[in-house]
């Protein structure tokens, strides 16, 4: 306590017995005590008040004090440090009680060089996707996305801490054109205009998995005006070398969606961008990938090296166009307060059983009892009688109510078909859907899945349009305004390069490993462009996660995009009597029992085979759409 003496502190804050001194800034003291009541540990963070010269600012970092109270008691998740009390201490001015979290700040992991495995820093990127995506649900955007504060327990879970310049979504604490946060993980909007919301978050996040993954800032630079510039007019850095486990063109499209400029362009959460991000990684196995996406729990390893945080010195408010520091240099205390000791904490949910929530296809957002809780694949606790509600983009939503002694299963979401009208201007255009030609020409009725991007162009003579639409956009009542094309003698070009590559551009409902040539050239997702030299070349496309695969031969030519098609998916639901079996598909295990589970499978036909202890039965049936199978055993 001599450290405390020194310092003049209470040994009581509010009903707290003040054990020591955990950090101390300008702005603030972080100091580690114990409930008496619970015996419980808790980080107790105390504000100078009499440090802040002005008012003025006395009253907004008070402001930004109670607001971090306040959006912490929004947010009940295991990924984000919980505040347990709020009060005030004569002499001392206000606190908040915390949970004490010991870990590691993983600015501090970075800065250090500890050789984090790939696996341990997807499972930190995810196990953070969820919490942001968590806030995200329930209209709190963090604003200041960093390592600094991310702590990384013994176990290599993160939380995500410092919600003090957070805001909510119908309320704000700054003026407009101002930006709270660090230079180097904002956004280009929030560098423009100052105004935010949780895309910007997802651009914040984006930046920091860049770090994590490659070791190097997709901006960096010597100085604010410079980082600043770079992330509002430049692309991210080409990393060098490349990242070990990622093809370069995989990732490169993953984070440069990411860190799209244009906030509509960008992931729609968080876990989104982090599936993304998996899907580009090579050398992760079946189950490592499965125990990321449900963030299960770790299978342990060695304690963490003793690492202080410095990044809190970067933290600024930046007005435009000049930055200027705010000295928020208090919130170092922060990260003090959950570095030190050891053990985690386990999660503070609702009463009930942890139980996975699945759905097919992924991504769908989960309400439980009518409360956003996140999206799938997630675990929550579920108790009995509470009611579950599952929706996605372009799906019919699904509603299940939790039964004693029920796991739910995995959801299958039925794509919503509508009957759209194509019209153009002049009309008369021939329609192309997603690649393929369809009969008859504009007005035409089609009918639309919205449970699947789409790429339509309509043509005629030498006019033209083309749009992109994503799950749940439809065409409604516009009417397309056909152009005439621009050619490279209008746009006065040079002559094309009879040896410039061509490209492959993938169309279809899911990513698929390509060889050319022999040669593994890695995933390609929808929409995603190869490159590859002029001529004849032999393409085999495989996904293990969809059954699918097929030989074919392309020709492509310089300097154009060939279309390369695959089918949609289908929903295959087995189940058999009176007795369960394993289902393989093609031969392969599914991973799933012929007990009425579901799995999406590649339209087409396929051998289904189920093998039980009482026999086991094989049909090759023709998906042309979703099917269920049901027969005896």
């Amino acid at each position: 306590m001599g450290d405390l003496d020194n310092l003049n502190f209470p040994t009581m804050i509010g009903r707290y017995q003040v054990l020591r001194l955990l950090g101390s800034g300008a702005m603030g003291s972080v100091v580690l005590a114990e409930d008496p009541r619970i015996k419980r540990k808790v980080a107790i963070k105390l504000m100078k008040l009499d440090a802040v010269r002005t008012e003025a600012d006395q009253h907004e970092y008070l402001a930004r004090f109670q607001r971090e109270a306040e959006v912490s008691g929004l947010l009940n998740h295991p990924g984000i440090v919980a505040i347990y009390d709020v009060g005030e201490v004569e002499g001392h001015g206000p606190f908040l009680a915390m949970e004490f979290v010991p870990g590691k700040p993983l600015d501090g992991l970075m800065k250090a060089g500890s050789a984090l495995t790939a696996k341990e820093k997807l499972r930190i990127l995810a196990g953070l996707a969820e919490a942001l995506d968590h806030a995200h649900a329930k209209g709190i955007i963090h604003r200041d996305v960093k390592p600094g504060n991310v702590m990384v327990g013994e176990d290599g879970r993160a939380k995500l801490m410092d919600f003090g310049i957070a805001k909510r979504e119908d309320a704000s604490l700054t003026q407009t054109g101002i930006f709270l946060g660090t230079p180097s993980y904002a956004s280009p909007e929030q560098i423009r205009e100052g105004t935010v919301d949780s895309r910007s978050d997802i651009f914040s996040f984006g930046v920091l998995a860049f770090e994590v993954m490659s070791g190097q800032s997709p901006f960096p630079g010597t100085s604010i005006n410079t980082i600043l510039y770079r992330i509002v007019n430049e692309p991210p850095i080409e990393v060098q070398p490349p990242v070990l486990g990622i093809l370069p063109e995989g990732w490169r499209r993953v984070f440069s969606k990411v860190l799209a400029k244009r906030p509509e362009a960008r992931h729609a959460t968080c876990t989104a961008f982090v599936r993304d991000l998996l899907d580009a990684v090579l050398d992760l196995g079946k189950e490592d990938r499965r125990e990321i996406l449900g963030l299960m729990r770790s299978s342990g390893g060695s304690p963490l090296p003793e690492i202080v945080s410095t990044s809190f010195d970067e933290t600024m408010m930046v007005p435009r166009p000049e930055p200027r520091k705010a000295g928020l240099a208090w919130i170092a205390a922060l990260a003090l307060a959950v570095a030190a000791g050891g053990g985690w904490l386990l999660f503070r949910g609702p009463k009930g059983t942890r139980l996975q929530i699945d759905s097919l296809p992924t991504g769908a957002k989960v309400f439980v009892n009518d409360l956003a809780v996140g999206t799938t694949p997630m675990n929550q606790p579920l108790a009995p009688g509470d009611k579950l509600r599952l929706d996605l983009m372009g799906h019919q939503p699904i509603r299940y109510e939790v039964k004693p002694g029920e796991a739910p299963p995995p959801f299958p979401l039925q794509p919503i078909f509508s009957e759209e009208l194509l019209d153009s201007a002049p009309q008369g255009a021939t329609v192309v859907l997603d690649e393929k030609p369809l009969e008859g020409v504009t007005p035409l009725k089609i009918s639309w899945n919205q449970g699947q991007a789409h790429r339509l162009t309509l043509t005629k003579g030498n006019l033209g349009h083309a749009s992109d639409f994503g799950p749940g956009e439809v065409p409604g009542s516009r009417v397309f305004e056909l152009k005439e094309a621009t050619t490279a003698e209008t746009r006065q070009e040079p002559p094309l390069d009879p040896n410039a590559p061509g490209t492959l551009h993938l169309a279809g409902g899911f990513s698929v490993r390509v060889k050319v040539d022999g040669e593994d050239m890695g995933e390609l997702s929808p929409g995603g462009e190869l490159a590859l030299k002029p001529g004849s070349h032999k393409l085999e496309l495989t996904s293990a996660r969809h059954f699918y695969k097929d030989t074919r031969a392309v020709t492509v030519i310089a300097g154009q995009a060939t279309a390369l098609t695959v089918p949609g998916l289908a929903t295959l639901t087995v189940e058999t009597f009176p007795g369960t079996g394993k289902v393989l598909v093609d031969g392969r295990d599914t991973g799933i029992e012929s007990d009425g589970s579901s799995i999406q499978v590649a339209r087409g036909r396929h051998t289904i085979t189920v093998r039980g202890p009482k026999g086991t039965r094989t049909e090759t049936v023709d998906l042309g759409g979703n099917k269920g199978l049901r027969f005896p055993l």
